[in-house]
């Protein structure tokens, strides 16, 4: 086997193995019926279910090696060889380890715990219900505009000034903005609120399409004087381009609606 067969074993099996250690040193190991075992390394049986796992877990982690059964046979066989050395030098007792496959262990068991919960699949009501929801609460605004960069209060109060007088946004903001979007005469496309600072959507907000601030907007990059060109409501995506978002959304309900009834029905003294 070569040196990259066993960094790969080791580091994609070492907890498994310690963990293992840890249980056997503990407990009995089960009696596995002779029909079953395919390999006895010093007297510890390996199961013909428990290869075929470690074949299916390693044909899905290293899909271009063509891995064939009597080779990962041979891995299995030197990871028990390891494990039992492990084991030797007792490092199933160590506790640096005992912690870690504790965690590991305390995981495992979360992770089945939310398989359980979510079990059942969702109805296609239930789904849609969920969409039209996440739909409604969604701010579906968009907003299309320009903007002036400015270093000073002063300099934007000059800017609206002169747009009061007539003078043309775009030509403005190429000759004074100093932001990036001044070469492109201010132009930001269209937008949603929650995509720019705070300020800058709070006036956006407040503005009728074709007029511009008439105050200087300020913000953590400037002083700004904003176009607002036009608005329009975007239409939502199709249900059956999201119906994995909306599973996701209905399971994560799930689980943190029964992490809180755990956290009301137990004594929790924080310290």
């Amino acid at each position: 086997m070569t040196s990259r067969h066993l960094h790969i074993i080791l580091a994609l099996f070492l907890a498994i193995a310690l963990l293992t250690a840890c249980d056997r040193a503990e407990e009995p190991r089960a009696q596995i019926p002779d029909g079953d075992v395919i390999a006895v390394v010093n007297g510890v049986a390996i199961a013909d279910a428990d290869f075929q796992e470690f074949l299916s877990l390693q044909r899905m982690t290293r899909p271009d090696e063509n891995l064939q059964p009597e080779q990962v046979l041979d891995e299995m066989v030197n990871l028990e060889l390891l494990r039992q050395a492990a084991a030797e030098r007792g490092l199933d007792r160590d506790p640096e380890i005992l912690r870690q496959v504790e965690r590991s262990r305390t995981n495992l068991m979360v992770g089945a715990l939310f398989e359980d919960w979510l079990g059942q699949d969702y109805t296609e009501e239930q789904m849609r219900a969920e969409y039209d929801r996440q739909v409604a609460s969604l701010d579906r605004q968009e907003y299309k505009a320009r903007h002036i960069l400015l270093d000073s209060e002063a300099d934007a109060r000059d800017i609206i000034e002169a747009l009061d007088a007539d003078a043309d946004f775009e030509e403005l903001a190429r000759e004074h903005s100093t932001g990036p979007s001044g070469p492109m005469g201010g132009d930001l496309g269209w937008f949603t609120a929650d995509g720019m600072v705070p300020a800058f959507s709070d006036a956006v907000r407040a503005m009728e399409p074709g007029s511009h601030s008439s105050e200087p907007v300020q913000s953590d990059f400037g002083w700004h004087v904003i176009l607002l060109e036009d608005t329009r409501t975007a239409e939502p995506p199709p249900f059956e381009a999201v119906r994995d978002r909306v599973r996701q959304i209905l399971d994560n309900r799930i689980v943190q609606e029964n992490i809180e009834d755990l956290r009301r029905q137990a004594d929790i003294e924080l310290r």
